[in-house]
């Protein structure tokens, strides 16, 4: 699932899914951004997520990369983190 915003693909992951990370991998391999979304009640576990991605880079081709945070916004259904990769696989 994705959106498009600013000509770019944007992709919502749950993060209540146990595959998250492999998805959130697999968009930035696909040059989309991500949407990585909590439920309200998990607002410990998005910002653990935040960190993880912070410190455990991501292997995307040879590159390893760790994602930025572009916004966070809250919505009807949880929280939502915004991230980017500023290198693509080409």
């Amino acid at each position: 699932m994705g959106d498009a915003f600013g000509g770019l693909c944007l992709r919502t992951v749950w993060l209540n899914e146990p595959n998250w990370r492999e998805q959130v991998e697999e968009a930035f391999k696909q040059g989309a951004s991500v949407s990585l979304i909590a439920p309200p009640d998990a607002r410990g576990d998005l910002k653990s997520a935040i960190l993880s991605l912070a410190v455990e880079p991501m292997e995307l081709g040879f590159l390893q990369v760790y994602p930025l945070v572009e916004g966070v916004q809250r919505y009807p259904r949880g929280f939502g983190v915004r991230l980017r990769v500023r290198e693509t696989v080409q």
